[in-house]
């Protein structure tokens, strides 16, 4: 399960929040402070953080790993359906 480690108001870790939403995506959210973020991810790592499994992400490569998300949720709602769909190389199944 995703979790994501957040101080209590933190505007980045808000955003990513209303994007979990917008996928209807179940995680956990954990409210820390930096100072027990430096014990679990050392102290190079700011909140917020996000762990799905042993994947660790923050900083700059969330927008990347939330991308990836969102992709796969796209990818998850396409062949969901009992229906015929065209990707976008034209291929039809």
């Amino acid at each position: 399960m995703i979790k994501l480690y957040r101080q209590a108001h933190n505007p980045q870790a808000d955003a990513i929040e209303a994007e979990f939403r917008e996928l209807a995506l179940g995680y956990e959210r954990v409210v820390i402070e930096q100072k027990e973020a430096v014990k679990l991810f050392g102290k190079e790592t700011a909140l917020p953080v996000l762990t799905d499994n042993e994947r660790v992400v923050s900083g700059g490569d969330i927008p990347a790993y939330l991308k990836e998300l969102a992709n796969l949720w796209r990818n998850w709602q396409l062949f969901q359906g009992d229906y015929c769909y065209v990707d976008d190389e034209g291929e039809v199944c």
